[in-house]
């Protein structure tokens, strides 16, 4: 039948290749793993590049609206300057209004003269007032 010797090297020789399959089957998958593990760091990297692309765009963004803030604030406080300066006139204005003596009932032509007189004045100090600002 056969010899020991021949068995012997029919066994090596599966042996082998059951060992190269072995390997080359381990190469393969080695292979595919490191294929995908690729793609997934190109498809990481993007993400990534995408990510401080989006927070130097909000750092920008933050940057221009402390700016337009700050902006507006100060343009606020100017505007309530002005609007008290304005207020205190008007308030002037009207006290003095208040103040003055009416005109007698008795004499119904001179109140209207009062009164236009009055509104000619100020027309005029409104007409003042806006050629000042």
């Amino acid at each position: 039948m056969i010899s020991p010797a021949i068995t012997a090297i029919v066994i090596a020789v599966l042996a082998a290749l059951a060992f190269g399959g072995g390997f080359a089957f381990s190469d393969w998958r080695a292979a595919a793993q490191i294929q995908r593990l690729n793609t997934n760091n190109a498809m990481l990297s993007a993400a990534n590049d995408r990510c401080a692309t989006d927070i130097q765009s909000v750092r920008m963004a933050l940057e221009a609206l402390t700016v337009a803030t700050a902006k507006r604030e100060k343009d606020a406080i100017k505007a309530m300057r002005g609007a008290a300066i304005a207020a205190a006139t008007h308030t002037g204005n009207a006290k003095k209004i208040r103040s003055l003596r009416p005109v007698p009932a008795a004499t119904p032509g001179k109140q209207c003269e009062m009164i236009n007189t009055e509104q000619i004045q100020y027309v005029q100090s409104r007409q003042r007032h806006d050629l000042s600002h």
